[in-house]
């Protein structure tokens, strides 16, 4: 199945108030913590290890569960034309393999789902959330390159297909340049990105001395994801199974919030107490007001 949706972005471009759909009352809030030392995961700690400040105020943590729990994920693919060949090729391998890592039948009905988007001079959905990969990856094997690209509304469209829930998901956009036909601003998809829940991971094809991509750096920041780059074909593999050991080593912390429980913008602090290394999550989320009568 192939869908445009040109329609929803000349939409949200034309209000210019694209982000404001992510708002939702927030009862329990979950923050997902990733904690590395000299570059690697650090396992086996506890709610009783972070510190998580929201609005200034430290919060009580609930346990934090040992199973994993199953993710949604939206993978994002640029298929412009500097995209062909050789490159193509190694970009299916390495969405393939990150498709292989996960696991649609483990949790019975909360079994993990993927959908697959496209972007050149527009943006296509192939394939919506599915717990069925066979069907992404029939999908993914079908797709070409050619045109421009579209990286701001693609990016935002798969935030789109995210509804706010108690699943974890994530969004891994691929691309290899910059935008050169989006109808949304950068501004507009990075507001959109800290109102979602989802993590939003980026692998950028970027040869030594090629210029950073700006947008993409900020937007996983927003959201507490990161930026990973493959410096040649061979090793988009890695760096698509680098992403998913990340979503896979994370902390998922929650708690009902205390304090503060006005309507905006709510800074996160998030460290350790006392255990050392690295922590990344998202920086803060958007809190609703009262419905309107």
């Amino acid at each position: 199945m192939t869908v445009p949706l040109l329609g929803l972005l000349v939409a949200a471009a034309a209000t210019a108030q694209a982000p404001a759909v992510f708002r939702a009352e927030v009862d329990l809030v979950r923050v997902e913590a990733l904690v590395t030392r000299n570059g690697s995961p650090v396992r086996g700690l506890t709610a009783g290890d972070f510190e998580v400040r929201d609005a200034g105020r430290v919060q009580t943590l609930e346990p934090i569960h040992e199973e994993e729990t199953p993710i949604d994920v939206v993978l994002v693919l640029d298929l412009s034309q500097s995209v062909d060949g050789s490159k193509l090729s190694a970009l299916r391998d390495a969405a393939g393999a990150f498709l292989d890592g996960l696991h649609p039948s483990a949790h019975g009905a909360d079994g993990e789902r993927a959908a697959l988007l496209a972007f050149q001079e527009e943006v296509r959905l192939l394939e919506p959330p599915t717990p069925a990969l066979d069907r992404v990856r029939r999908a993914l094997q079908a797709v070409t390159a050619r045109g421009s690209t579209a990286l701001h509304d693609a990016t935002y469209s798969a935030l789109r297909l995210l509804e706010p829930g108690p699943r974890r998901s994530a969004v891994v956009v691929f691309s290899d340049g910059l935008d050169s036909l989006s109808w949304l601003t950068s501004a507009q998809v990075v507001e959109a990105a800290a109102r979602s829940d989802a993590l939003l991971y980026a692998v950028v094809a970027r040869e030594k001395g090629d210029p950073k991509n700006a947008f993409l750096s900020e937007v996983t920041r927003a959201t507490g994801g990161r930026v990973w780059t493959a410096r040649s074909e061979g090793e988009l593999r890695a760096r698509f199974l680098d992403v998913l050991g990340d979503i896979r080593s994370r902390y998922v912390l929650s708690y009902v919030p205390e304090g503060d429980a006005s309507p905006g913008w709510h800074a996160l602090e998030v460290r350790l107490k006392e255990r050392r290394g690295e922590v990344l999550a998202r920086p803060g989320y958007y809190r609703a007001g009262p419905p309107s009568p």
